[in-house]
């Protein structure tokens, strides 16, 4: 009987031990596990202390979206000789009235990206290819050979639609292949709002300052687009439009026989290519004379390579879609006698403000 109190206590007194060394094992093994989990958390934690200790704190800090305008300027003299070498304190800028800082600034030295639109309806071929085509292939091909090493060049030819006769290509030969596609036209429309709006959407993402150089009657006849539509474009694209009027010689034969409203619509298609290069910050040319075509291509090739590049951030910030008015003032005594010049300014006029 004694035995088996014994033998009874040994045995309660093993079961609690074993219980206890279970506990502790318990313990320990949750102890061993919590102890890599805090190090994990804290060894996690650490580095987005660190990450945010290293952003700015106070107004710097605030997540705002700023936009910045780029101009590219030519600066000419009362001769119309390109001025070069100017600073960036030559120039003063002013949106809306309200003088902005300037942030960026340099000579353009980049090669050029520029898109050939020919205009080749049947209005256009009457008007100036059927009299003057060779003159006018002359004057393209010459334009074509001022390009240089590096340079981009795509010609975009249309009548009711445009066609893509050639991709942006440093080629002269497939360049030239394109502009000997264009040969008997199809079709009487003359799209030009349709044309501009095609080549712009296709331009804007492009680095840098691409050129249009538009060579067009001016007329629309059967557009799907407005012309205001396109203008706007023209207004909030990085690309510069140089306009070179067709059919100018063959309308100042017809001019005294015309009827009224044949006049007006004339003039408004001078005015839709004075319009377009003018809020582009480029230039429209209008010759008379066949002989001038050569000078003007040499004129607008002259252009893209001596430009300034300007950059600022508006100082308003608002998102209200309105159309805001960039004027460039120059200040410089390029003659060297001691007083400022006046000097002519190209660039474009503005551009619409993004709405929330």
């Amino acid at each position: 009987m004694k035995f088996l109190n014994i033998r009874s206590f040994c045995c309660w007194t093993f079961i609690f031990l074993w219980f206890v060394w279970v506990g502790v094992s318990l313990v320990t093994s949750a102890a061993a596990q919590d102890k890599p989990k805090d190090s994990k958390e804290k060894s996690t934690a650490e580095p987005k202390e660190t990450t945010q200790e290293e952003k700015p704190r106070g107004k710097s800090a605030l997540s705002v979206q700023v936009r910045l305008i780029n101009l590219e300027i030519t600066v000419s003299d009362k001769k119309g000789n390109l001025i070069t070498g100017l600073k960036s304190d030559n120039f003063t800028v002013y949106e809306d009235n309200v003088r902005q800082e300037i942030t960026n600034f340099a000579p353009v030295e980049a090669p050029i990206t520029v898109v050939l639109v020919i205009d080749y309806s049947r209005i256009a071929y009457r008007l100036g290819w059927n009299f003057f085509g060779n003159e006018i292939w002359d004057a393209m091909y010459e334009f074509t050979r001022t390009l240089r090493k590096g340079d981009w060049a795509a010609v975009v030819a249309y009548d009711m639609r445009p066609e893509i006769l050639t991709d942006f290509t440093q080629d002269q030969r497939k360049v030239h292949d394109a502009l000997r596609r264009i040969n008997t036209p199809a079709f009487s429309e003359s799209n030009l709002a349709d044309a501009v709006s095609f080549v712009l959407e296709r331009v804007e993402e492009i680095e840098g300052k691409p050129a249009v150089i538009l060579l067009s009657t001016g007329l629309d006849t059967f557009s799907k687009v407005t012309y205001d539509f396109a203008l706007k474009k023209t207004q909030n694209t990085n690309a510069v439009i140089y306009s070179v009027g067709i059919g100018q010689s063959n309308r100042m034969r017809q001019e005294p026989y015309m009827r009224g409203e044949t006049s007006i619509e004339f003039s408004q298609a001078d005015n839709r290519l004075r319009s377009l290069s003018e809020y582009s910050g480029g230039a429209a040319f209008f010759p008379r004379f066949t002989s001038e075509f050569r000078n003007i291509f040499a004129d607008i090739s002259a252009r893209l390579r001596h430009m300034y590049s300007l950059g600022y951030v508006s100082s308003n910030t608002k998102k209200d879609g309105k159309f805001r008015k960039i004027r460039v003032e120059v200040n410089a005594n390029v003659a060297g006698h001691g007083k400022s010049e006046k000097l002519k300014v190209a660039h474009r006029k503005g551009y619409i403000a993004p709405k929330e």
